[in-house]
């Protein structure tokens, strides 16, 4: 089971932001985040209006993540509403169990807070604890704060995705980017 004990952080404006795992209970209001971040933003991977399924679909999805042994949903709520949620994805695989891969997404009203480095920050610290070795992402090329963000937490550029996404009639480029732990395998 992948948990997180929660964190109570102070954002830059003052206000308290609490990091914790996600269940299934936070169903509705995840489901209304994604909705509305998605629209927000073009840096997400979809849409509003491309987000299948309701809060039944999205409460199971929480709970199978919560039974996984090799997944981590959190949240990170401010003034008592989902104001980011972040992923990291494992695998089961003998020969992928040490790598995951991560997804997040914070509100428009939460961009420049510190909020996108403390969810961040959770996974990594509950990723090295549990034998993470390797954290892979993603990233649009125009996502300057989130590249710089990444790249300060040690995550460094593996590649890039021509033309990996369309934005209007114009295509971007998305980095790979990945944080492997020091000191493990031949140098």
């Amino acid at each position: 089971m992948a948990t997180i004990d929660p964190r109570i952080l102070s954002l830059r404006d003052a206000r308290n932001v609490t990091i914790r795992t996600a269940e299934a209970s936070d169903a509705a209001e995840v489901l209304a985040f994604r909705k509305t971040v998605s629209d927000e933003t073009e840096f997400l991977m979809g849409a509003a209006d491309e987000i299948r399924g309701g809060i039944a679909q999205q409460a199971e999805h929480l709970q199978t993540t919560l039974l996984s042994p090799v997944d981590l949903s959190v949240l990170a709520e401010v003034e008592g509403r989902v104001a980011g949620l972040a992923r990291l994805e494992g695998s089961r695989l003998r020969r992928f169990a040490h790598c995951v891969t991560l997804g997040m997404a914070v509100g428009r009203e939460f961009w420049r807070l510190g909020l996108g480095r403390a969810l961040l920050e959770s996974l990594l610290l509950w990723a090295d604890t549990h034998g993470v070795v390797r954290v892979a992402l993603e990233v649009v090329e125009t996502n300057t704060p989130a590249i710089r963000l990444y790249e300060s937490l040690g995550f460094e550029h593996e590649g890039r995705l021509r033309a990996r996404r369309k934005h209007g009639d114009v295509y971007l480029d998305a980095y790979m980017m990945s944080r492997v732990r020091s000191g493990l395998g031949p140098a």
